[in-house]
């Protein structure tokens, strides 16, 4: 896992190249297309932190793009690639609706206004009870999330393609929210509190 310190959330974070001129090239092109990712995610994707996740997309395949040119593409050009891409990538999206809001922020967002209601301690044993059933996989990669890690930070980290590690998680995490549709009450939370705690 990268060790730096996640920028805020204005700003796309570039996991950065070996190669210092492609490094500078390429966080001078995520700074100017930034403001665009935001746009889409804001626009048709109504998620704002959905910009992360096209922004990886979109200069994953800029990065290939670049080099299948073999450097020969300038920032202008590198640009509207990127930009090309978080809009084909949003409308592909909206489309598809099983795969944005399977396990997504939209799940959760319904959940945290229904528990909006509750006690602090049935709140907390919920989630005690959700992260109690995730695989150690999907907890650790929660908590990555939690931290501010990108999709491709974490998938860096596993060792596996942040596509397929997205899906997985948010499949998993949908099962989940599913089977804990019935909301802990205060007979169970007890239950829940010394079962369900994550490790």
């Amino acid at each position: 896992m990268d060790s730096r310190r996640p920028l805020p959330s204005s700003e796309y974070w570039y996991l950065g190249s070996p190669n210092p001129a492609v490094d500078d090239l390429f966080r001078r092109v995520c700074v100017l297309a930034w403001p665009y990712a935001l746009y889409c995610a804001t626009r048709y994707l109504h998620d704002v932190h959905a910009a992360y996740d096209l922004m990886d997309a979109a200069v994953s395949n800029a990065e290939q793009y670049y080099e299948r040119f073999q450097g020969e593409r300038t920032p202008t050009q590198l640009f509207y690639r990127i930009v090309s891409v978080l809009k084909r990538l949003s409308k592909q999206r909206v489309q598809n609706n099983r795969e944005i809001f399977c396990g997504s922020l939209y799940d959760l967002e319904i959940l945290a206004t229904a528990l909006s209601s509750k006690s602090e301690a049935d709140q907390t044993a919920y989630i005690n009870q959700v992260l109690g059933r995730m695989s150690e996989r999907s907890r650790k990669i929660t908590y990555w999330r939690l931290a501010g890690h990108s999709w491709r930070q974490i998938a860096d980290a596993l060792e596996a393609s942040h596509v397929t590690v997205r899906r997985a998680y948010h499949k998993e995490l949908r099962g989940l929210l599913f089977q804990s549709s019935d909301r802990p009450s205060s007979n169970n939370r007890e239950n829940s509190d010394q079962h369900c705690r994550p490790n």
